[in-house]
C-alpha cells in the first residue's frame, strides 16, 4: 500500500455521519469536510467544515456540492458509514476519480432484490423470493410457496416494514405495514429457520477480513426487531469456519472494495443462509462490541487506508461484550429508578436510556422505536450476557398499560 506523509494533510470527504464517527475523526486529527442531511442532527460534535443538505437522495445536488468542495480541498478520498450516505459516496468517488468504495457493491446490497439475483447467479444461495409491486404479487407468491415468508421493503433499513406472513389472511396487514413509509418496491422471501447472527468484515482494496460474528436477540414474529447482540457468538469452530468461507465468497461476488460490511445470516442444521448485507459497519453498537473484543476500529482503519496513512496498532480490550436494548411498548412510564446503581455494576461500559416519566409508547415498530441500551463486558460471553441482563433488572421501571 502506498503511504503518504501525514504532514501533507490529505483531506477526506464524509457523506453523513453519526457523532461517534465525528469523534473518531477528530481524535485521529485528519482533515475532513462533512456533507450532512438536515434530518440527521449533530448535537455534541460541531465541526467547522460542514455543509447541510435536505436529503441524501438528491444525487445531483450532492454531486455538485462535492465537485465544488473538491476544487478547494482536493479530496484524496470519500467515505460514508451511514446507510443512506453509501450510494452518494460511491457515486462521488467515481465522478471525482478519488478513493472510496465502488458503486456495484453498494447498489447490490442496498437493493435487496439485486442482491438475491446476484446470489442466485453465483449459486451461493437458494431461497425462494419475488419482487412484489402490488398486493396481488404478494398473494401470488404465497400461492407459489404455500409456506411462511417475510415481506419487507427492497431498500429498507433498521427493521422498518418487516412483516412475517404465515397465513393468507395476514397478507393485507403485511402489505400495509411494509408500505407504511412509502409505497416502494417490496421483496417477499421464504422464511428461514434457524438462529440469526451478523458477520462483521473489513475490506481494503478488495482484500477481505472477517472480524467478528455476533449473536442476535430479536422480538418474535411478525417484525423481528433486534433487542440485543452478543459478541463473540456462541458457535462451534466448524460453523465459524463455514461462515467465514461463505462470507469471503460473498464479499468477492458483490465486489466490495473498501470499508466495513455488516451481513445478517441464519444458521440452521449446519447450513448458512444469507438474509441481507450492508456495506457499512453494524449499527446497534455492534461496531463498539467488535472494537472492544477484537481491537479492530473499522472507521479508523478504513479512513487511514483511503488516505494512504499508516495503520495504528490493534488493541483488543475485552474477551466478550454484549448490548441489550430498552424496548418498551404499549406502556406509559410512571417512574424510573436504579439507572445510576445499574451503571456502577462491574463490567458495565455504558447505559444510555431515553425513558422519562410521562412518556407513552405504542407498538414497537422498528429499531428506531427503542429507548436506549445497556452495554457490558465479561471474561467470556456468558459473563457479558449476564452482566447486561443483571443491569437491566436493576433498572426499576414503573408503568401502566397504554394503547394507541
Amino acid at each position: 500500500m502506498e503511504v503518504y506523509d501525514i504532514n501533507s494533510s490529505p483531506c477526506l470527504l464524509v457523506i453523513g455521519a453519526r457523532e461517534h464517527t465525528l469523534q473518531k475523526l477528530m481524535t485521529m486529527q485528519v482533515q475532513f469536510v462533512l456533507i450532512q442531511s438536515q434530518l440527521d442532527p449533530l448535537t455534541e460534535y460541531l465541526v467547522e467544515n460542514i455543509v447541510f443538505v435536505d436529503t441524501y437522495e438528491n444525487l445531483s445536488e450532492i454531486s455538485q456540492i462535492a465537485e465544488n468542495l473538491h476544487q478547494a480541498h482536493h479530496f484524496r478520498a470519500v467515505v460514508s458509514f451511514t446507510e443512506f450516505g453509501l450510494y452518494p459516496a460511491a457515486l462521488i468517488a467515481e465522478q471525482l476519480n478519488i478513493k472510496g468504495n465502488a458503486i456495484f457493491p453498494v447498489d447490490h446490497t442496498r437493493d435487496k432484490l439485486k442482491m438475491r439475483c446476484l446470489l442466485k447467479k453465483h449459486q451461493l444461495d437458494s431461497i425462494v423470493y419475488q419482487n412484489c409491486r402490488t398486493l396481488e404479487d404478494v398473494y401470488a407468491f404465497y400461492e407459489q410457496i404455500k409456506a411462511p415468508f417475510i415481506l419487507k421493503p427492497a431498500h429498507g433499513a433498521g427493521s422498518q416494514g418487516v412483516f412475517y406472513v404465515d397465513a393468507v389472511e395476514n397478507i393485507t396487514k403485511a402489505w400495509n405495514w411494509a408500505t407504511q413509509l412509502d409505497n416502494q418496491e417490496l421483496i417477499a422471501e421464504e422464511y428461514l429457520l434457524g438462529k440469526e447472527y451478523s458477520v462483521e468484515s473489513l475490506s481494503l482494496d478488495g482484500q477481505h477480513q472477517i472480524i467478528a460474528i455476533t449473536e442476535k436477540l430479536t422480538t418474535e414474529f411478525p417484525h423481528f426487531i433486534e433487542l440485543g447482540h452478543y459478541s463473540p457468538a456462541r458457535l462451534t469452530p466448524e460453523i465459524q469456519q463455514k461462515i467465514q468461507q461463505i462470507m469471503l465468497q460473498f464479499l468477492d461476488i458483490i465486489q466490495h472494495q473498501n470499508g466495513p460490511a455488516h451481513t445478517e445470516i441464519k444458521v440452521h442444521q449446519g447450513e448458512i443462509k444469507m438474509i441481507e448485507s450492508q456495506t457499512r459497519m453494524g449499527g446497534d453498537q455492534i461496531w463498539e462490541l467488535t472494537e472492544l473484543t477484537t481491537g479492530v476500529d473499522v472507521i479508523s482503519e478504513t479512513v487511514l487506508h483511503l488516505l494512504g496513512l499508516s495503520q495504528k496498532t490493534r488493541n483488543k480490550k475485552e474477551n466478550a461484550a454484549a448490548v441489550l436494548f430498552f424496548a418498551r411498548e404499549f406502556e406509559e412510564i410512571l417512574d424510573i429508578n436504579g439507572l445510576e446503581s445499574a451503571n456502577n455494576l462491574p463490567g458495565i461500559v455504558r447505559i444510555h436510556c431515553t425513558l422519562k416519566k410521562g412518556q407513552k409508547f405504542g407498538k414497537l415498530s422498528s429499531s428506531q422505536s427503542r429507548q436506549g441500551y445497556i452495554l457490558g463486558t465479561g471474561h467470556d460471553i456468558d459473563e457479558a450476557i449476564s452482566t447486561v441482563h443483571l443491569a437491566m433488572e436493576q433498572v426499576q421501571i414503573t408503568t401502566k398499560v397504554h394503547q394507541d
